[in-house]
């Protein structure tokens, strides 16, 4: 799958939830329930997309990736249904869920993270953890398919090359449009959305 087809294969949503913000995003893949659950449960395959988590990785147990430092509680873990971790960095506190539901003989995947209404979300609003998902989203595809390129080290030379770079102004775009479809101040959603851009673009900070 290539770059501008990942942009466009993706639905993304937020809103507003009390003191909180919720961030989704919606893809579907041809590959049956089990086999994604399988991409996104086995410590092995996270290893060839995403990152090897570590910890007692089972419903009520907790998890770590070493790598970015994230670590969390898994709170709910059905088979081939949902996963239910929070999602915690330093001092950061948030929630993610991950659910599957078929789709034809494939699957229709969403996921939902929800962050609180900080310093980070006055700064970058939903683009900074959409993008990341986003990028997550794309190496998901990659493996799924059974391209190498899924992983990190692979992807990392992809959103450093210029094709990963307009990616990222891309999906930029994208959040700055369901910002504004929430109800956003417009010049408000502009403007985070080129300070998350510039961000994952590794450019001097938009003020």
């Amino acid at each position: 799958m290539s770059l501008n087809t990942q942009v466009q294969a993706v639905q993304r949503k937020t809103s507003r939830n009390g003191k909180k913000h919720l961030v989704e995003l919606e893809q579907k893949f041809a590959s049956e329930p089990a086999e994604v659950w399988d991409a996104l449960t086995s410590p092995d395959a996270l290893a060839q997309w995403f990152e090897e988590p570590q910890g007692n990785l089972k419903e009520g147990g907790t998890y770590v990736l070493p790598q970015s430092r994230h670590s969390g509680k898994i709170r709910d873990c059905i088979p081939h249904k949902k996963l239910s971790i929070t999602w915690e960095y330093e001092n950061s506190f948030s929630s993610l869920r991950i659910s599957l539901f078929p789709n034809g003989r494939g699957t229709r995947l969403k996921v939902s993270h929800e962050v609180p209404s900080d310093e980070h979300w006055e700064t970058f609003g939903p683009a900074a953890t959409g993008i990341g998902w986003d990028g997550a989203l794309y190496a998901l595809s990659l493996y799924l398919e059974g391209d190498a390129r899924a992983n990190p080290e692979e992807m990392a030379e992809i959103m450093a090359s210029p094709e990963g770079l307009q990616f990222i102004s891309d999906l930029a775009e994208s959040w700055k449009r369901a910002h504004n479809y929430s109800g956003a101040n417009h010049k408000l959603a502009e403007l985070q959305a080129a300070r998350t851009a510039a961000f994952y673009r590794g450019e001097k900070p938009v003020e």
